[in-house]
């Protein structure tokens, strides 16, 4: 490349743009139009400048921009270091990009065509730019790098089904991971052991990897919220095992698919905020959190849960620092899972559907709840409901539904509660209500209730001294 002659056309247009700070501009040709020889550029042109091989042309402060351009040959750029912009937009590029090590004052490849990128270890003094049209035919690698700005993959398609399409993982992004607006990934997403410093923000969009693992975060660190929301879709299973969310996980008017498995892995997780699971939130597959640590409440209002194999929402050993809404449109197709679980408020599960005629709809035994347990006002349970050893200040049932014939319809054998147990106006049940050894140290009411087909009497016996009882058996 030191003889100019060697040079076409378009090579010395890009090197009379880099000299003057301006970008090289190829792109305005009718689309669909081929990639003739006047928007052909060679990798070796690209690195031969960053070798100072070109006598006379080094990158001003404007960097290396190039906009519509084909460039053949393998980008081969490890290790290099570049202080200004580096853009390749709306490029054609044939063969895989190298960036291992390099440093970067930012990377722009949004709306260009690559076949891979390997950029291990990249550092960039600002964002990552793989958006707005953006298409890899193989996996993009960021494994280890450290961008201090934005990743953003806005209306990107990533294209390695049953691989890893983007790979992040152990990333340090000072800014916001964006995942929205169009993007498509067939392919796994890793984010394992991120840590990222604004939002992950997934959106108006879709990622698949059916059967398999599409959504990897264990582990990661997120200095804000993490929203997976407004027409987000997923098929496989995203896991977030041991991550730590400082602010909220927002999941509304999304669908997570992985049904015969499990839809979210959050076990352990450690969240600041609320968890919102809520309004259009669909799982087709468990939704485990089991031992995770959440600072605000659980919100379910409005989501379906779907894992007709087992549990459909697991909670678990959970420790919740306010309340569990499981009411109003909330419905659960599989058992829900709350043993051990330690809440500084109250379970609401007013108004909402719980189905797993193959066991337990709600199993908690052993939780610890300051706050009441609310099954009432159209609380419809098809499975037994099981509360045994449990703590809390009131159970109210009050027009609620517990069907589960021929077994236990509600269980809270060796439960203490601090208040009421109504079972009354309007509640009915079809299965055996069982209350033994359980201390109640309010009243327990049973006026204008229906209880059908159980074993052992209306309501098996209740043996606890300091017990006040106000029943219609």
């Amino acid at each position: 490349m030191a003889e100019t002659t060697q040079l076409s056309a378009a090579e010395i247009e890009l090197f009379d743009a880099v000299n003057a700070g301006r970008i090289a501009n190829y792109s305005p040709h009718p689309a669909g139009e081929p990639w003739g020889d006047d928007r052909i550029i060679s990798a070796a042109s690209i690195r031969a400048m960053l070798n100072d091989d070109i006598p006379g042309l080094r990158p001003t402060t404007g960097g290396i921009r190039v906009a519509g351009a084909r460039i053949t040959g393998e980008l081969e750029l490890a290790s290099v270091s570049l202080p200004y912009p580096f853009e390749l937009t709306g490029c054609l590029i044939d063969h895989p990009i190298n960036l291992n090590r390099a440093k970067l004052d930012c990377l722009n490849l949004a709306g260009s065509q690559i076949e891979q990128l390997h950029a291990e270890s990249l550092e960039t003094s600002s964002g990552v730019l793989l958006s707005n049209g953006f298409v890899s035919a193989g996996e993009v690698c960021l494994r280890g790098a450290r961008i201090r700005g934005d990743l953003s993959c806005i209306g990107g398609r990533f294209e390695c089904p049953g691989n890893v399409a983007i790979n992040a993982e152990d990333a340090i992004i000072d800014g916001h991971v964006l995942l929205s607006n169009g993007l498509r990934v067939s392919g796994q997403v890793n984010l394992t052991s991120v840590k990222v410093g604004g939002l992950l923000y997934c959106a108006h969009s879709h990622i698949e990897n059916p059967g398999a693992k599409v959504f990897t975060m264990d582990k990661a660190r997120f200095a804000m919220d993490v929203i997976m929301s407004n027409g987000f879709k997923a098929r496989g299973e995203i896991t977030c095992s041991d991550a730590a969310i400082k602010r909220m996980l927002y999941c509304s008017n999304c669908s997570l698919d992985n049904a015969g498995g499990t839809a979210l892995a959050a076990d352990r997780v450690i969240i600041g905020g609320d968890t919102l699971l809520a309004n259009w939130f669909y799982a087709r597959g468990a939704v485990r959190f089991c031992d995770a640590r959440i600072g605000g409440s659980v919100r379910c209002v409005g989501g379906a849960f779907d894992n007709t194999e087992g549990f459909a929402l697991m909670l678990d050993g959970a420790r919740i620092g306010g309340s569990i809404h499981v009411h109003t449109r909330f419905m659960a197709n599989g058992g829900v899972l709350l043993d051990r679980a330690e809440i500084a408020g109250s379970l609401i599960g007013s108004g909402g559907s719980f189905q797993n005629s193959r066991g337990a709809a709600v199993s908690m035994h052993r939780a610890k709840l300051k706050g009441k347990v609310a099954f009432n006002n159209g609380f419809r349970a098809r499975g037994a409901v099981l509360v045994d050893g449990s703590e809390m200040s009131e159970l109210i049932c009050s027009e609620g539904r517990f069907e589960n014939p021929g077994g236990i319809a509600l269980s809270a054998n060796h439960a203490r509660i601090s208040g009421n147990v109504l079972l009354n106006d309007g509640f009915r049940s079809l299965g055996t209500v069982q209350l033994r050894d359980t201390a109640i140290e309010g009243n327990l009411d049973c006026s204008d209730g229906v209880f059908e087909e159980t074993i052992e009497g209306l309501i098996s016996p209740v043996a606890t001294p300091f017990q006040n009882r106000n029943s219609t058996e």
